[in-house]
């Protein structure tokens, strides 16, 4: 058994049928993980395992200033591994289908799909019936691993699977949440439509229209609302100005490190655009890219004034939206987690702290004798960061009086979901911080002071 140093590996076969692995060191991932890419047994197939592969690394090298990459040694051939024998990381194999050979009925399959363990198996298949990708042997048995593990489908290119491949290897988290900040009166039936197809897709939306029940303080639910989100979407509409509400969405995202995308619709024109969104950031529409016309509607924020309201898009437009938003939230997830590291990393040492900086897993904090394990969440914390930090602190040999931290934004919450919290910590003996002053979660380290 192979030790594993690297702390993303990717394992992804050749156009021969052998195995080569690229490990990656400074990814701000949520975990240590291996993905092994393995096709259904053609040229065809191993082609698509190739493009995957490329795309998957390509975000990987962009996803922080400090990730790299080298060639490593494969722990084991993908058909031997046993989940048992590599804790500590997740572990998904992606079954890769193609039009030409559909994935068959292995018993080895079944060896990677351990929660135990830690490992996981999905399957990635081209767009076609699912009758064509996969063995009639496997679709006949009703509890066969290919039938029980939702697939993930690709339309145009095979990269659109990526995604879910981040989110199921904990790359970046397994929740996939956004924020859709709009005029109604210029763009609600595009809103409505996005969050209907954003949905579909496995995101969580934030859509003003169906999430904050009557009776709630708007202004701090919105808050919530968008802490708990890793991107904000704007319908950068010719008149969105007006809206006091989307520039306070527009600003809490850049203040609080969530990502930040803009649907520019076509009659807003360049000099109006928002200066706070960069170039790279907007993705334009045509008009032609919407099933209509857009209507004149009163808009009363204008004094009764005409304003254009922007229709649904039409279907090819609308799965371009839906790519593009899915790649810039994957990241959105790895720069906020980047640069809440490095501020805070940056905190720790101004007050004289060692601060052992790894992109991935907990913080390790010297003061003193003890060692303090820092866990940064990129958004409020939930039951899983405080299980991930009391596995990894109690794990640890002679703790003392050493304390395990969760940082992360809170200030925003709701009085239950703070009263969630402290129970949480409470239970796990873990100290919890708003990330809003890192200045002072270092010096309480440094003063070992927690209350």
């Amino acid at each position: 058994m192979a030790e594993i140093e690297a702390e993303v590996l990717v394992q992804a076969e050749q156009s021969d049928g052998t195995f080569r692995c690229h490990g990656f060191w400074g990814i701000p991932a949520s975990r240590r993980s291996w993905v092994a890419l393995v096709s259904s047994g053609s040229a065809r197939g191993r082609t698509l395992v190739r493009e995957l592969q490329e795309e998957l690394e390509a975000v990987l090298l962009s996803s922080s200033p400090m990730a790299e990459k080298k060639e490593v040694a494969c722990p084991t051939a993908p058909d031997a591994m046993l989940p048992a024998d590599y804790p500590n990381r997740r572990k998904v194999l992606a079954l890769v289908a193609s039009e030409d050979q559909p994935l068959g009925d292995l018993n080895w399959y079944n060896n990677w799909e351990s929660d135990q363990s830690e490992s996981a198996v999905m399957t990635v298949l081209p767009p076609l019936p699912f009758d064509k990708v996969v063995s009639e042997a496997a679709r006949k048995n009703l509890y066969h691993l290919l039938n029980r593990v939702n697939a993930s489908f690709w339309k145009k290119t095979i990269g659109e699977t990526l995604p879910g491949i981040l989110s199921r290897a904990e790359i970046t988290t397994a929740q996939s949440r956004i924020f859709i900040s709009y005029r109604r009166v210029e763009t609600l039936p595009l809103a409505l439509q996005l969050f209907d197809a954003l949905t579909h897709e496995g995101f969580e939306v934030f859509l003003d229209r169906f999430t904050i029940p009557p009776g709630f303080d708007f202004q701090r639910r919105l808050e919530q609302e968008l802490a708990d989100k890793s991107m904000v979407l704007l319908l950068e509409s010719a008149f969105i100005k007006v809206s006091k509400w989307t520039q306070y969405e527009i600003d809490f995202a850049k203040r609080n490190r969530l990502g930040l995308m803009s649907l520019a619709m076509p009659n807003v024109e360049p000099k109006e655009r928002l200066a706070a969104i960069s170039t790279d950031a907007r993705l334009e529409l045509l008009e032609k890219d919407f099933t209509a016309p857009p209507k004149p509607v009163p808009d009363p924020d204008r004094g009764g004034a005409l304003s254009d309201q922007w229709q649904e898009l039409d279907g090819t437009p609308l799965e371009k939206v839906v790519a593009a938003v899915k790649t810039a939230h994957a990241a959105a997830l790895f720069r906020r987690r980047h640069r809440l590291r490095v501020d805070l990393v940056a905190a720790l040492l101004d007050k004289k702290l060692d601060a052992r900086h790894t992109a991935v897993g907990p913080l390790r904090v010297k003061s003193g004798d003890q060692e303090h394990l820092l866990w940064l969440a990129t958004r409020p914390p939930e039951t899983e960061d405080f299980r991930s930090l009391h596995a990894a602190h109690s794990a640890r040999e002679r703790v003392g009086a050493a304390r395990a931290i969760l940082v992360g934004p809170q200030a925003a919450l709701e009085h239950d979901r703070q009263q969630l919290l402290k129970w949480l910590s409470d239970v796990t003996d873990c100290l919890s911080y708003d990330e809003g002053d890192l200045a002072d979660i270092a010096q309480r380290i440094a003063d070992s002071r927690w209350t």
